[in-house]
């Protein structure tokens, strides 16, 4: 290799060996201060600027909501998130403010008196500072569904008995009243078809079997059968 290439080769060694640094400099910072000094970071200094002229006019940072469910069988909702430190935080459900509270020094906000209604409901947060400016989460859709899921197996019948090899795999055939519903056969998933109606291969092993179906929906709703076959080998 000649000079030039030596000397291309060394510059992006250099230079790799500078982007990790920079990465471990990052990782170090993030794991020592969190999230909320990141977002005050971002929005400190020009925040600071403002206030410092006499006109703070820039909203705080975008307050930002720890992953929430997409369907829940319970009315009453748990939110946290961060936002800029000290600001104030308002909930919103369904556009109608349900709670407020302050973010603490670390931009940290929590909320566990959110009700909600049946169906799809509307969820987020704005953040306000002293200054009165205001900023608004995205808001998040939660369906709250506690309605009951069916199971019913219907065949094989609980107590049903089975002889020889060729009768050794059987078929647990069943159904359940709600669409998007997860079918388990002993701990493994049966395929759920459209109207509701799942079949599932299962080997038995000689003498009792037990056999346990859990149905659950998408909002946690749930429904148990477990029934008992005889194989005699």
């Amino acid at each position: 290799m000649n000079m030039a290439g030596q000397y291309r080769v060394s510059k992006e060694r250099n230079r790799s060996r500078f982007y990790i640094l920079l990465s471990v400099i990052f990782v170090i910072v993030m794991a020592k201060l969190g999230v909320p000094w990141m977002i005050n970071t971002i929005s400190g200094p020009e925040r600071r600027e403002a206030t410092i002229n006499g006109n703070d006019i820039i909203p705080p940072q975008q307050p930002a909501i720890s992953a929430l469910p997409e369907a829940t069988n319970s009315a009453r909702l748990f939110v946290e998130g961060y936002t800029e430190s000290g600001a104030e935080v308002e909930l919103l459900v369904n556009d109608v403010t349900a709670g407020s509270t302050r973010a603490d020094e670390g931009g940290l906000f929590k909320f566990d008196a959110a009700t909600l209604k049946l169906g799809q409901n509307r969820v987020g947060v704005t953040a306000t500072d002293s200054a009165g400016n205001t900023s608004q989460s995205p808001v998040s859709l939660i369906t709250f569904d506690n309605t009951p899921i069916v199971l019913t197996v219907n065949s094989p019948s609980n107590g049903s008995e089975y002889f020889g090899k060729a009768n050794q795999t059987i078929e647990i055939k069943g159904e359940v009243n709600k669409d998007e519903s997860q079918v388990l056969v002993n701990n493994s998933f049966a395929l759920v078809e459209d109207e509701g109606i799942f079949i599932y291969r299962l080997m038995l092993s000689d003498g009792e079997n037990t056999i346990k179906v859990i149905a659950t929906d998408k909002s946690g709703n749930k429904d148990e059968a477990e029934l008992k076959i005889i194989f005699h080998l």
